[in-house]
């Protein structure tokens, strides 16, 4: 049986209807999303299997836009009280009292300016191109492996049960937020479309993992059926070569998403202070409140939870995919090896074909050395586990720093209180 044949009767695995039909759901919910809310301007054309641009009616876009205008808009006296609180405590607090304000309208800035960034992102033309192109490249280059090698689809359970934790967390912190009279409606937006990004981000993630395993699965499909062959055929020769170059278009198409998301995983870095924050009032709130212990659960729950762990598993679920980034580049490196020397013991195989083979094995190599698949955070951080680990850690100890700062004060601490 043929490698092509064996991934033909993979695809008729149940669990490989059920990987499959989780990307395309998920793919279809984003699409409908961004249609409904009238981002990116994009449109799918099954025939060509690409986005274009889409043509909105005029008057319908104008009156698209003018419903989100009101909707920040709308509460422009909220921002004029925010705006004398911030007078009124800056003029007249200069005691330790003024730290959980300061802190949280440090928060609140870095929140505004993100909002800011989100929606100039879905709405801007610039970025609508590079969207489209991503996508594009995407659909590409599934449907090469699909055609040309055979695809396998796994959601990974790990990481998708990681992310639905998030959504739990994240359904719970809207809802308390609605619930709250000094709620801020560029809170919930900033919420919101942080989580529409970064759910396709996600799912991008798990498809690029979906990518690598195949060609590693394909590669060593292709190890066994030319192990004792005298010789390898030119249409394997073929399909060799153009996974290479597939292999270099991915880490090309990578590298441009990084590049032109920089301020996205920046922007996830800074929610460490929403974190701290948060971590902070979950500390005193469980040390020193007055309150019952189901009090303090239903308060924790309502209030701090959700800020404080959202961003850890975000960074933590980049983390697990840059970790198995890596295992499947180095996967990959060993199948390309062991192929290396399987044509060079080959008596039959010509000598272009080994030297052709020879380059394309040494430039796969330095490139995967120069320009690994990983992500990145602030200033080219590689985001890994051991990053994550760090991350969380940093959280803690500065949270603490803040409990033991308020302490110091001597000033009763009343966070279930305050947060009710």
């Amino acid at each position: 049986m043929s490698n092509k044949e064996g991934f033909q009767r993979f695809h008729k695995n149940w669990t490989q209807v059920a990987n499959r039909l989780f990307f395309k759901v998920s793919a279809w919910i984003i699409y409908v999303i961004a249609i409904v809310c009238h981002f990116l301007k994009l449109k799918y054309d099954s025939q060509k299997n690409k986005v274009e641009e889409r043509k909105y009616n005029r008057l319908w876009s104008k009156i698209i836009v003018s419903i989100k205008i009101l909707l920040i808009g709308s509460q422009y006296l909220v921002f004029f009280v925010l705006t004398m609180a911030i007078y009124i405590h800056f003029r007249l607090v200069d005691s330790n009292k003024a730290q959980n304000f300061v802190m949280g309208l440090f928060v609140q800035g870095i929140d505004v300016c993100a909002l800011w960034r989100l929606v100039v992102f879905l709405h801007f033309k610039k970025d609508r191109r590079f969207v489209m192109n991503a996508v594009n490249e995407m659909l590409q280059i599934t449907s090469i492996i699909e055609q040309k090698f055979g695809i396998i689809y796994n959601c990974h359970l790990v990481l998708v049960a990681v992310y639905a934790c998030k959504l739990w967390l994240l359904y719970t912190m809207l809802e308390s937020f609605l619930d709250k009279s000094y709620f801020l409606l560029f809170n919930f937006l900033y919420w919101v479309l942080l989580e529409f990004c970064f759910v396709g981000y996600f799912i991008y993630q798990i498809l690029l993992l979906n990518w690598l395993e195949s060609i590693v699965t394909y590669l060593h499909g292709f190890i066994e059926d030319h192990r004792d062959r005298l010789d390898v055929e030119s249409h394997y020769q073929r399909k060799l070569f153009l996974l290479f170059k597939l292999h270099l278009r991915i880490n090309s198409l990578h590298t441009c998403i990084n590049d032109n998301l920089t301020w996205f995983s920046t922007y996830i870095f800074l929610m460490i202070f929403t974190s701290i924050f948060n971590m902070e009032l979950f500390i005193e709130c469980s040390l020193y409140g007055e309150d019952e212990l189901e009090n303090k659960i239903y308060i924790i729950t309502d209030g701090c939870l959700g800020p404080m762990l959202i961003p850890i598993l975000s960074v933590l679920i980049l983390g697990m995919c840059t970790d198995r980034f890596r295992n499947a580049e180095l996967n990959l490196q060993q199948q390309i090896v062991i192929i290396h020397s399987l044509y060079l013991k080959k008596p039959n195989s010509r000598v272009l074909i080994k030297k052709i083979l020879d380059n394309e094995h040494t430039s796969l190599i330095i490139y995967q050395k120069l320009e690994p698949l990983q992500n990145g955070l602030l200033l080219g951080t590689t985001c890994d586990r051991q990053f994550a680990f760090d991350y969380i850690l940093t959280i803690i100890l500065t949270a603490l720093s803040l409990v033991q700062y308020t302490i110091a004060g001597d000033e009763p601490i009343n966070e279930c209180v305050t947060h009710k």
